[in-house]
């Protein structure tokens, strides 16, 4: 089947800037022109597809078992690929193959360049430790020839996400792969990683990378038809960067610019002096669909909803004073993520930046 026009390069100096920084990614793999056809300015040789960075995120675990048992799903001739299960400690937690987020603390923020250089020591968690196997293993994080020069990392969310790809703004790359993934699957959405001097998160390690979550899934546990989602994902992903190594079946790209967010801020619950939540998503909230058009949340809907059943509006100057007085629309994402309860975010609020 002929692969659908993606979209990148005409908004690329806008969106996705080429100057770095150094705590972004060395020699990044970047896109560029020939004959009208995109290709690697740097060729990808390595991918690594990566589950169970979160042990109770299951879906990455069973398609690392799957992948591992039949590796030809997921061989091209231009590139290898390895496939790694990260937190092998949380995967295996509990014993009854439900798994756990972490151990002592969140494997995904443990690759920031200040912790992966610091001095090694008997009191690290089991994740810094892991971290450390790993950046090894799929770095080492800036080094002129990663082991990795793209990495998958595979995770679940209970949000009504759908297919969200995270990735950073520097990574043009990912950009691209993105933007194609988007135009054969509109309702694919697309989140820029957090603005910041020195990301703890696993793809950081390689080259160039991106988080695939999915979602609603409850955690410890997988649904079956977005397991196929991902698996179908992934085998266009890797389909496109051997292509994009190749310059065979990329056609140019069409004149729209994808569908990108980033993210603005978080909102907490309700919560009484003592700091108890007294409060929950409101339905209207919760069967919202996120990152979506028309999707936009204003002041005045709902967003929480009280023990005695009584509303809580949202309200931008209360819920999200750093953006108050802006007029910029405002999307929520990670709507009841499980996860963020014990960070005190409820949502997250995005910008859409195309």
């Amino acid at each position: 089947q002929a692969l659908i026009p993606f979209l990148f390069l005409p908004f690329a100096s806008a969106l996705f800037p080429t100057s770095l920084t150094p705590h972004q990614f060395q020699n990044p793999i970047s896109m560029r022109s020939d004959d009208g056809q995109w290709r690697c300015r740097v060729p990808v040789n390595k991918v690594a597809i990566v589950g169970g960075t979160h042990g109770n995120e299951r879906i990455g675990v069973h398609l690392v078992t799957h992948f591992t048992e039949n590796p030809e799903l997921v061989t091209r001739p231009s590139f290898s690929t390895s496939v790694v299960l990260s937190n092998t400690a949380a995967v295996e937690a509990i014993g009854t193959g439900a798994g756990r987020r972490y151990v002592e603390e969140d494997l995904n923020r443990c690759f920031s360049n200040q912790r992966l250089n610091s001095e090694p020591c008997d009191a690290e968690s089991v994740e810094m430790k892991r971290a450390r196997e790993l950046d090894m293993l799929l770095g080492p994080k800036h080094s002129e020839k990663p082991n990795s020069d793209f990495i998958f990392d595979l995770h679940s969310t209970t949000a009504n996400t759908g297919v969200l790809l995270c990735y950073h703004q520097h990574d043009t790359f990912s950009a691209a792969l993105c933007s194609f993934l988007q135009s054969r699957d509109p309702s694919v959405s697309l989140l820029l990683w957090p603005a910041g001097a020195d990301l703890g998160l696993l793809p950081t390690v390689g080259r160039g990378g991106m988080t695939v979550e999915i979602g609603p899934m409850p955690h410890s546990t997988v649904n079956s038809t977005l397991l196929r989602r991902t698996m179908q994902l992934l085998q266009d992903s890797l389909d496109f960067i051997h292509q994009a190594n190749t310059l065979q079946g990329l056609p140019p790209p069409p004149p729209q610019p994808p569908r990108v967010f980033s993210s603005a801020g978080s909102v907490d619950f309700p919560r009484d002096a003592e700091g108890r939540i007294t409060g929950f998503i409101h339905p209207d909230l919760e069967s919202k669909g996120e990152l979506r058009e028309g999707g936009a949340l204003r002041d005045g809907d709902f967003v929480f909803q009280n023990l005695d059943g009584t509303p809580v509006p949202f309200d931008r100057a209360t819920h999200v004073p750093s953006l108050s007085g802006q007029d910029s629309e405002l999307y929520p994402v990670f709507v009841n993520e499980a996860a963020y309860y014990e960070q005190h975010k409820a949502f997250i609020v995005c910008n859409r930046v195309s």
